[in-house]
Order: structure tokens, then C-alpha cells, then sequence
């Protein structure tokens, strides 16, 4: 296997089954509203790469106790969740644009995308619930409080640079990994692990979520746009403080208070200056131990072509800096 595509032939199947889940969200409610089925098809018709639900796929076959049924309801909850927090994040933060699209907020207002998240987000709810897994539905309950305080935080923490490594690992956690430990974790509960597989598996997928975020902050200065289409520094723009510009800042006894007040020009040349540091080799030093942590922490689950595909996904996404 050395693409995501390889990877998503040993659950393709059951992929095209969690998107059509998605795609029934708004044909549901076509009877009740028109125009709130035709909001909701367009935000759930974005699909990104669902890495989420195929992890979940993925580590729900690890073991011998593969329930197909729960497997498909944990891995369309955790995309519409991942799709919730998407349309509440752009929301928050005004974005136009989200994978080539207008969002929800820029077509028809933040009230409308807000209320579009929240019934998105309870949604999600539903079909944990029908697992009949308390264990799930307290973990996927969890997940919601935790990127709910991921978001609180960074908004209420927009331009301090003042922000510590220790709180910005923190935020990293809430905001991203906490997602990927729970597509890991219900994974390998759906599929009969015990206990000493669940906490490897959701070693994983904390790892593998800490490396991807910190990943996307680095792209975020290195690229000359983001995966989104955004323009670099974004984040800074934003008021966003990421890891790169936190050990920038550290190194070099940066006058922090000035940062705010930065023209564009001066933010292009602190660009510079921070691609010219250590610190985005500091960063990247800090991504790979997070994906080796990953890796080792799929050791002790039994060999097999899943556990397999959860390494190739690590080397692939280690390959995207």
C-alpha cells in the first residue's frame, strides 16, 4: 500500500454506506422543508478525505469480533461530527471558503450555519446511540465537551502571544486529536478488543491526531497556500498562535506586543524569518515523534492487512512535509 486510495479498497464498501447515511441527512427532510433539505445537502456534499470514519472502519476489523452494523453507525458519527465542527469553526471564524466551496455562513448568514452545526452535531449523537454502547456514547459525549473547549480556548486566546508550548499541545489535543482517539478507540471497542488493545489504539489516535495538527500549522507558513486555498499565515492573520511561531518567539526574544499592529509586508517578512529559524525543524522534529509514537503504539495488535493500512496512513501523512 503507498496511497490513501489503497487503503480505502479494504473499506470501501462500508465507506460508501457511511456517505450515503450522510446523503439521507437531507433527502430526509425534504418532506418537512425544502429549503432546510437543500441546506443540509450542500453542507454534507463536501466530503474531504473521511480519514475519521476509515480509521474507524479500519479498527473495527483489527480483532475477531467485527459488528458491521455499529462498525457503519460509529463511522458516520464521527464524520458528521468532524462535518459539525467544520461548519461552527468557519462560522466562528468568518471563512469564505472550505474545499473550493462557499460556506454555509458566507451563503446564508451565521444563524443559519450555527443552527445547520448544531443540527449536524446532534445528528451525530443519534447514531451513537444506537449502538446501545455506553462506553461509546460517554467517549463520543466527551469528544463534544473537549472540541467545544478547543474552540472556547482558541478564540478567547486569539493574539496572545504570550501562549506557552504546554497550552498550545493542549489546545492541539482538543481541537484535533481528541477526534482521531475517538474514530480509534470506537473502532477497536466495536471490533472486541480488550482493554490493553483499546489503550493502544487510542495511543494512536492521539499521536496520530497531535502530528497531523501540528502538521497543518507548519504547512500553514511553509505552503505557499493551505489546503484550503488560504493564503500562508492564515493562522497569524487569524490571531491563531501555532507551534512554529511559539518556539520563533522563544528563540529570539521577540517583542510580542508589536505582533498585532504587523502590515502585511511585515508579516511576509516575519514569515521569512521564521522559515529561516529552527523552529520549523523544531516543529517537524516534534511531528515525527508523535507518528513513531503512533506507529509503536500499534505493536502489540495482531498483524494484519488493517493494521497495515493504519501504518500506510501514517507514512503517507508523515510525507506531506
Amino acid at each position: 500500500m503507498s496511497s490513501f486510495n489503497e487503503i480505502i479498497e479494504y473499506v470501501k464498501d462500508d465507506l460508501f454506506i457511511v456517505k450515503k447515511n450522510i446523503e439521507e441527512l437531507s433527502e430526509k427532510e425534504s418532506g418537512y422543508s425544502e429549503e432546510i433539505s437543500k441546506r443540509l445537502s450542500y453542507v454534507l456534499s463536501s466530503p474531504g478525505k473521511q480519514l475519521r470514519p476509515v480509521i474507524t472502519l479500519l479498527c473495527s476489523n483489527l480483532f475477531d469480533n467485527y459488528d458491521r452494523d455499529n462498525s457503519l453507525r460509529m463511522a458516520t458519527a464521527v464524520e458528521l461530527l468532524h462535518i459539525a465542527t467544520l461548519i461552527h469553526d468557519d462560522t466562528v471564524d468568518k471563512a469564505d471558503v472550505r474545499r473550493g466551496k462557499a460556506t454555509a455562513s458566507n451563503l446564508w448568514g451565521g444563524n443559519i450555519a450555527v443552527l445547520l452545526g448544531d443540527y449536524v452535531f446532534a445528528t451525530s449523537a443519534i447514531f451513537v446511540c444506537d449502538t446501545g454502547n455506553i462506553l461509546l456514547v460517554k467517549r463520543f459525549a466527551e469528544t463534544i465537551v473537549e472540541l467545544s473547549k478547543g474552540e472556547l480556548f482558541e478564540n478567547i486566546e486569539s493574539n496572545n502571544f504570550s501562549l506557552t508550548k504546554e497550552k498550545y499541545f493542549e489546545k492541539t489535543y482538543l481541537k484535533t486529536a481528541s477526534l482521531f482517539k475517538t474514530s480509534s478507540f470506537s473502532g477497536c471497542v466495536i471490533g472486541g478488543g480488550d482493554e490493553n488493545n483499546i489503550k493502544d489504539i487510542s495511543e494512536f489516535g492521539y499521536h496520530f491526531g497531535m502530528a497531523y495538527q501540528i502538521q497543518d500549522d507548519i504547512l500553514d507558513i511553509t505552503s505557499s497556500k493551505n489546503k484550503e486555498g488560504k493564503p500562508v499565515l492564515n493562522d497569524l492573520s487569524e490571531g491563531v498562535i501555532t507551534l512554529p511561531l511559539i518556539l520563533y518567539l522563544e528563540s529570539q526574544k521577540y517583542n510580542k506586543d508589536i505582533i498585532k499592529s504587523l502590515s502585511n509586508k511585515e508579516k511576509d517578512n516575519l514569515l521569512n524569518e521564521i522559515i529561516k529559524s529552527n523552529s520549523i525543524k523544531q516543529s517537524k522534529d516534534i511531528v515525527n515523534d508523535h507518528y513513531e509514537k503512533a506507529l509503536n503504539s500499534l505493536l502489540n495488535i495482531p498483524e494484519s492487512n488493517y493494521r497495515k493500512a493504519l501504518e500506510t496512513i501514517i507514512t503517507i501523512s508523515r510525507d506531506r512535509i
